[in-house]
């Protein structure tokens, strides 16, 4: 089959520029005509978008900073736009940045200027950025840290990290793409795992206090972060980026994910602040009359997200989580977490998305958009494993308190947040009675694994034993 016709011009020209402009130069070090990063720039940039003048822009990025031709020319030969793409992405044009500041003051104004720039000057930014990480690590590979002598920083390995590292913290406006993710990975390779980065609490205010984490806001009104409780271990909120960024990958929106932070005891994660959010029990709280609209827009979310393939070489199975929970229980011997094992291992494979923690408090909107929030147990496994956390909070919790605090509506609420689900979710004729006698027993699941962080209350026994135990 031909391929689809697309008006590449531009492009073409831009290359053909870009080969004669570094015609006869050698990319350092590297043996090999230095145009081969330019159009490796393009290749990277062209998995973000396929604007023809964001891509003549990544091959065109070092004409001006490297050879003699200027911004003038870029602009009469390729218009206003590229030219001023590749004047936002070179250092040469970065104020503080001239040849009397010092390596380090030259590079920060780069990253400063770097993070307030517009989003596609950081597209075509992170082509050159990821293009020369890339070479850096196949060249520490090989070099270990004898590669450092290569260039000019006087600080060797812990300038170029705190180089790189800055970098990233300013195009994180980019994470979620395959790009800013390898990009990460690469420094990592090459540097180790990312540090928490300090932040000041004064410019912080607390926004939510959860079971294992604190929420604050930021005083800009951009970002907020969610900082773990002492106790908690580093690798938690390392999960969380990391997953966090492999959940962005595959298109399903929540807040950006964007670096590892501490106040000096507590690590946590920083994320984009969604202003104006309200979850859908908020909205349900506030707006009971619309509690119709608002579960069946959370089902038609749900339906979404159970549609969407995942990435199963970097999130964990459901059933294997389910049966490690089983295997830790102290309330069941051997024969019954075998009879508990059986249940879970009849349950179909699947590759599908999973919230892992999915109800209407985690799910949050703002200008008729919605983010999911708190994935902290997002899998991949038969979406009846999801839809049994929603049965648990809305059918199996007959506690008014429970439901009050957690959800800020009443357990009869929840109930109608249920029927509406169903109805929506599995079509209008569904019954709410029988999709509940089905999911009930990956509900009891739920009940063992909330056991086994405090204790096992005698409905939950009962229920486990009515549904799984027979």
């Amino acid at each position: 089959m031909a391929n689809d016709y697309l008006d590449s011009s531009l492009l073409d020209r831009a290359i053909v520029f870009a080969v004669r402009a570094h015609r006869d130069t050698e990319r350092r070090g590297k043996g090999f005509p230095y145009i081969v990063h330019p159009l490796e720039a393009v290749a990277i940039v062209a998995t973000m978008t396929s604007d023809q003048e964001m891509l003549a822009a990544a091959a065109l990025h070092d004409v001006v900073e490297d050879t003699a031709f200027t911004l003038d020319d870029l602009r009469k030969e390729f218009g206003e736009r590229v030219a001023a793409l590749v004047e936002q992405e070179s250092d040469k044009f970065v104020p503080g940045a001239d040849e009397s500041a010092s390596w380090r003051e030259r590079k920060q104004a780069a990253i400063d200027r770097l993070a307030s720039a517009p989003y596609e000057a950081k597209v075509v930014a992170l082509g050159d950025k990821l293009s020369n990480m890339r070479a850096i690590a196949r060249d520490y590979d090989e070099l270990g840290d004898k590669l450092w002598d290569r260039f000019h920083a006087p600080g060797g390995r812990a300038d170029h990290e705190w180089h790189y590292r800055g970098l990233a913290e300013s195009l994180s406006d980019l994470a979620g793409t395959h790009a800013y993710t390898e990009f990460t990975q690469r420094i990592e390779h090459v540097f180790g795992k990312p540090r928490p980065e300090w932040i000041d609490l004064h410019d912080y205010e607390v926004s939510g206090d959860g079971y294992t984490a604190v929420s604050y806001n930021h005083k800009d009104g951009k970002r907020m972060m969610k900082l773990y409780a002492d106790y908690m271990p580093l690798s938690e909120p390392e999960r969380e980026l990391r997953q966090s960024w492999a959940i962005m990958d595959l298109g399903i929106r929540i807040p950006k994910a964007y670096r590892l932070v501490t106040d000096g005891k507590r690590v946590g994660v920083e994320f984009e602040r969604i202003t104006g959010k309200r979850s859908f029990a908020r909205a349900i709280s506030q707006e009971p009359d619309n509690l119709e609209r608002y579960a069946a827009e959370f089902a038609r979310q749900c339906r979404k997200l159970h549609t969407t393939r995942c990435n199963t070489a970097v999130f964990s199975s459901v059933k294997d989580h389910f049966k490690q929970v089983i295997d830790a229980s102290r309330d069941f011997d051997g024969e019954q977490k075998a009879k508990l094992h059986a249940f879970v291992d009849h349950v179909p494979d699947a590759d599908t998305c999973l919230h892992g923690d999915m109800h209407i408090g985690n799910i949050i909107m703002a200008d008729d958009r919605t983010w999911w929030i708190d994935l902290a147990d997002f899998r991949y496994g038969d979406p009846r494993f999801d839809i049994a956390m929603l049965w648990f909070v809305c059918v199996a919790n007959e506690s008014e308190e429970l439901a009050q605090r957690l959800f800020h509506i009443s357990h009869g609420q929840m109930l109608q947040v249920w029927d509406v689900f169903v109805r929506t979710y599995f079509g209008e004729n569904a019954d709410p009675e029988q999709v509940s006698a089905e999911i009930a027993p990956f509900g009891a699941l739920y009940m063992i694994h909330f056991a086994n962080r405090e204790s096992m209350l005698p409905p939950w026994r009962a229920h486990i034993e009515n549904t799984l135990l027979k």
